[in-house]
């Protein structure tokens, strides 16, 4: 079950990305932006590309769990976006969801070496990961551009309220707290 909403997880990350990369330009036709336009997507990778290691850094000191649920809400909370009015308030909202982002890549593919010490069973596991990963990539702009199309560009913002609330709770309920790295003092990162 924790597994389930480990997968969760990814397929929110997953699908965010396809579904507002259909959107974009229709986001960017009408908050008149273009100027802004690359500054969506490289916000959201500047700030998860920044963030991976140190979490997941972290989470082998105080266990993932904490901060898989932490990045969870930090990602629905900057889904938010779609309340924008302006492309700068888009880009920051993005930029916030890689955080968000970053937090969830850099914790919960750890998650799988945490619980399954066996190699097979762990093999497993990453092709369950993987196959959430595909299918929301899949499904992700058909389902942007069809939300956009009938809805308006602010629903595909959405569609991480009900994947996320559903990832945490799995997560909230069934991850067990596990730290891979005792230690007794200061902590020091690399």
């Amino acid at each position: 079950m924790a597994m389930l909403g480990i997968s969760f997880v990814t397929m929110l990350v997953a699908l965010d990305q396809t579904v507002v990369g259909t959107a974009l330009p229709t986001i960017v036709a009408e908050l008149k932006g273009f100027d802004l336009y690359a500054w969506v997507a490289t916000s959201y990778l500047l700030t998860s590309v920044i963030t991976v290691p140190i979490f997941g850094r972290l989470g082998d000191y105080y266990g993932r769990k904490l901060f898989v649920i932490a990045s969870i809400v930090v990602f629905i909370v900057a889904s938010v976006r779609g309340l924008a009015n302006s492309m700068m308030f888009l880009v920051l909202a993005r930029g916030l969801q890689g955080i968000g982002g970053g937090m969830l890549v850099g914790t919960a593919f750890a998650c799988i070496a945490d619980l399954f010490l066996d190699n097979a069973v762990r093999l497993r596991w990453q092709v369950l990961m993987s196959s959430a990963f595909g299918i929301a990539n899949a499904v992700g702009p058909t389902l942007g551009g069809f939300l956009t199309q009938y809805y308006g560009w602010r629903s595909v913002f959405y569609v991480n309220l009900p994947v996320g609330v559903v990832s945490l709770f799995f997560v909230w309920r069934f991850l067990p707290h596990l730290r891979h790295v005792a230690h007794e003092g200061k902590m020091r990162l690399d």
